[in-house]
């Protein structure tokens, strides 16, 4: 026996076949995770490091070593520790061939969470397209029985991508109730961005209901808006009719939150004439930086009947509070300047 194992220690890795590498390097990272029984928390650091380590008598083998890696990663008798390791050992051969037991080990509920979101995180790491790495995220995130964590792991990455149907992502959205906070309010907060980076009128009348879904002045309303504004153009064309109510309504609710009421005027001047009276009234707006915006869009408009009331502005600039420097503000100087700007371009108009 020990003749036996000399000898296949003498034979180069290169040489041994890819099951029979990855065998050893399971076996010893099985030992190193049992080893880890009655160990305080820095040695079982120190032997997660030995473990994580072996990954590079992997590495020559690439993509060969991802059919014994995945049935190791799968191998629901092997500890669940040992399973986390062939699973980040599985990511880390960076290859599209592992997406699909990556996909397996995401969709199997008999892999603890912390497995299962190590395998949402790593198909994104792996060199496969967008459209592929698109449809196992999403496919994950359909399953209304996916852990919190996992589900987590499987939704950030899809900020990025978006998903071709929207039903997952809103009721995700409204899973913690028009106010979410705390922790949750993250998780809403990334399936409402990834609504806004989806494609098709589906998903657009799904943010559409979500900015009235959630309170005024709420932080998910806020992201809800956000996303909104990714998708400026489709709300423009296709779907006009039913994003002028709602983003007029947000308008006027949204007034207090700045950053928000920026957006805000971006899609009331996208939606052309049936919104200019709602920016008309934005000239007495308490914030600069949003008076600035809406005299943008109005002159862009070629609204002269506003070029009274700008003018009011400009002239009283000298001792209008909204002027006046703050601290934590952007200069006040650019946002005056941005209105008179927009009121030579209107006369001009004129």
């Amino acid at each position: 026996m020990i003749a036996a194992l000399l000898l296949a220690l003498s034979v180069p890795a290169s040489a041994q076949t890819p099951q029979a590498v990855v065998s050893r390097v399971m076996a010893r990272a099985e030992k190193l995770v049992a080893a880890q029984k009655g160990k305080d928390a820095r040695e079982i650091g120190d032997l997660d490091k030995r473990a994580e380590g072996l990954a590079k008598e992997l590495k020559p083998l690439g993509w060969k070593a991802i059919p014994a890696l995945a049935a190791a990663a799968q191998d629901l008798k092997r500890p669940a520790k040992v399973r986390l390791f062939a699973t980040s050992y599985l990511a880390l051969t960076a290859d599209p061939l592992a997406l699909a037991p990556l996909e397996d080990i995401l969709l199997d509920p008999e892999q603890p969470d912390y497995v299962r979101s190590l395998a949402a995180q790593s198909v994104t790491g792996l060199g496969a397209s967008d459209a592929a790495v698109r449809t196992v995220l999403c496919a994950a995130i359909k399953k209304e029985e996916l852990p919190r964590e996992v589900l987590a792991a499987a939704i950030i990455p899809l900020q990025r991508l978006g998903c071709p149907e929207p039903a997952a992502l809103e009721r995700v959205s409204r899973s913690f109730g028009p106010r979410p906070g705390g922790k949750d309010l993250p998780l809403v907060s990334a399936a409402l961005a990834t609504l806004g980076k989806s494609l098709g009128p589906a998903s657009g009348k799904a943010l559409l209901s979500l900015v009235s879904y959630f309170p005024a002045r709420e932080d998910a309303r806020a992201a809800a808006i956000k996303a909104l504004d990714a998708r400026r153009a489709d709300i423009s064309n296709w779907l006009k009719p039913e994003s002028l109510p709602v983003v007029l309504e947000a308008l006027r609710s949204e007034s207090a939150r700045r950053d928000t009421e920026i957006l805000l005027v971006r899609m009331a001047a996208a939606l052309g004439d049936e919104a200019i009276p709602a920016l008309a009234r934005l000239t007495k707006h308490p914030d600069a930086e949003v008076l600035a915006e809406a005299a943008e869009a109005l002159a862009a408009a070629k609204h002269a009947e506003s070029l009274p009331a700008l003018e009011s502005v400009i002239a009283g600039a000298m001792s209008d509070p909204r002027f006046s420097p703050q601290e934590g503000r952007p200069d006040p100087a650019v946002s005056l300047a941005r209105v008179e700007k927009a009121v030579a371009a209107l006369r001009r108009a004129r």
